[in-house]
């Protein structure tokens, strides 16, 4: 059913909501943007944009690679492993799995606790902050006694019982003050375990004597045609869509077209939603798959492309 405004209001006929309307990823709608939306799933019939890598846990594919990926996990924290190293292509779901990963453990072992501190940004002063800021510390100096009170905070947690486990997302490269300071903590008796997460081109990045302690290394291979239609099962049927709304040949040239990276199959499959109620089309087929790629992509290629950087509606 088409959603319409209301004469004089600002809402819409059907079920009303306190809460603005929000995307996947969070991002507040206008009404016509959220509009426009309900008139796309109620095409297909679905109760939400059933393509998305992140949200709660339930909304998160575990299967595959994934569920691997995840046991090795568990056992580097189980087994209180010093390091653990995740490594992937970009796009294949890393801070997905530490996400999910970090919100589970949490929820279900106590006295433990896990921080997630996204690493992108190259300065050290701020690096330092993130992680302090973390783990709940107040620091006033500079990155070296932020450092200190990390260590100490850890000790202390140690000393009555409870691990932490620091997980580190878009590791690129170590700057000498901070590899000090990670060498400090690894090389401690103190009852606590550090995953790192890296794209494959850079390792190379890495200083040796990092990747010597490593104990165990979780690898998130691109998704294989058997796992990727597993996740549309998942996704689809999380959301109420029929199992048949994309044929077994799109999702067979989704796969080739994305090269298996999950990042890339989410906004192509969203994508391919869009427009095909856009045309009104029964289910999703190879060829509009096609138009929506060569339409929305930009290619470097004879087969693979780039995806915009920027978040696509409804793209997960």
């Amino acid at each position: 059913m088409f959603l319409k405004k209301r004469d004089g209001g600002s809402g819409f006929d059907g079920p009303t909501c306190d809460r603005k309307p929000r995307t996947n990823d969070g991002f507040v709608l206008t009404e016509c943007e959220w509009g426009w939306i309900m008139s796309y799933l109620s095409h297909w019939k679905l109760n939400r944009s059933p393509f998305s890598l992140s949200g709660s846990q339930r909304g998160v594919f575990t299967g595959g690679t994934i569920e691997e990926a995840l046991a090795r996990l568990d056992f580097l924290a189980d087994q209180h492993k010093k390091l653990g190293i995740i490594l992937g292509p970009s796009g294949v779901g890393k801070s997905t799995l530490l996400n999910y990963f970090s919100a589970k453990r949490n929820s279900q072992v106590p006295r433990e606790q896990l921080v997630l501190v996204d690493m992108s940004c190259i300065n050290e002063e701020i690096i330092a902050s993130r992680v302090a800021a973390a783990l709940g510390i107040t620091c006033q100096g500079n990155s070296n006694s932020c450092w200190s009170e990390v260590q100490d905070f850890l000790f202390s947690r140690s000393s009555i019982g409870h691990r932490t486990i620091l997980l580190l997302d878009n590791f690129v490269e170590l700057q000498d003050q901070f590899a000090s300071a990670l060498s400090k903590l690894w090389c401690s008796k103190a009852h606590w375990s550090t995953v790192i997460s890296v794209d494959d081109e850079a390792i190379v990045n890495l200083p040796r004597w990092l990747i010597d302690q490593c104990d165990l290394k979780i690898e998130l291979p691109p998704w294989d045609l058997g796992q990727t239609a597993d996740y549309f099962d998942f996704a689809l049927r999380r959301e109420g869509g029929r199992e048949d709304l994309f044929d077994a040949q799109s999702i067979t040239r989704i796969q080739e077209l994305s090269d298996g990276i999950p990042r890339r199959i989410v906004q192509l499959a969203g994508l391919a939603l869009v427009a095909g109620a856009v045309r009104k089309c029964p289910r999703i087929k190879a060829d509009l798959v096609e138009q929506v790629c060569e339409e929305f992509t930009v290619s470097v290629g004879p087969k693979f492309p780039t995806f915009w950087s920027e978040p696509q509606l409804n793209a997960g």
